[in-house]
């Protein structure tokens, strides 16, 4: 009797380690698969390869489509059709034409908001983010940070941007030369 309550007890406290351990890991997948949806987002959205080609109209107003377009698999539907309707990344753009730079993102930093603790985590995160956008072209590189808040929510068991502003404020280009 006392070896069968010795193997039971034993059998429990393994079960409970491996329920433990599978939940820590699943907390590790849903932070990675967050953290490549916002990368995605950042990278797609606000990068600008070749500002010479913004001087004509068209390839500037193909390019504002275009950027919108990049992030409608990681965004959801809602803020997709707000960023459409708001002259999608048209600020972007022009951002790079007048300021004759091209536009790379290279470091994404962020703190967890809401929920407070990663296990508390449901279908809806809000995070405070820290970016740094890389302007530059043959003469001159200059980088901004950019913080913010971005929100994430799970749509069909996939992390969709749901907010974020969108531009890079005035006050961050009036740093630039």
């Amino acid at each position: 009797m006392k070896k069968f309550r010795y193997i039971i007890t034993i059998c429990l406290i393994l079960s409970l380690i491996l329920i433990g351990c599978n939940n820590n890991n699943s907390y590790k997948e849903e932070t990675k698969k967050i953290e490549k949806t916002i990368e995605l987002y950042f990278k797609n959205y606000y990068s600008i390869e070749d500002y010479k080609i913004l001087d004509d109209n068209n390839e500037s107003y193909k390019k504002e489509i275009n950027l919108v377009e990049s992030v409608k698999e990681c965004t959801t539907e809602e803020f997709y059709n707000k960023l459409k309707l708001k002259g999608g990344s048209g600020t972007i753009v022009d951002t790079a034409k007048d300021k004759k730079r091209n536009i790379e993102v290279e470091n994404i930093e962020y703190e967890i908001k809401k929920p407070e603790d990663i296990k508390d985590l449901k279908d809806e995160i809000s995070l405070q983010y820290t970016v740094d956008f890389k302007f530059y072209n043959e003469d001159k590189e200059d980088i901004l940070k950019k913080e913010g808040q971005i929100r994430l929510k799970k749509v069909n068991g996939e992390w969709k941007i749901d907010y974020e502003p969108g531009y890079i404020p005035y006050y961050l280009l009036e740093k630039l030369n």
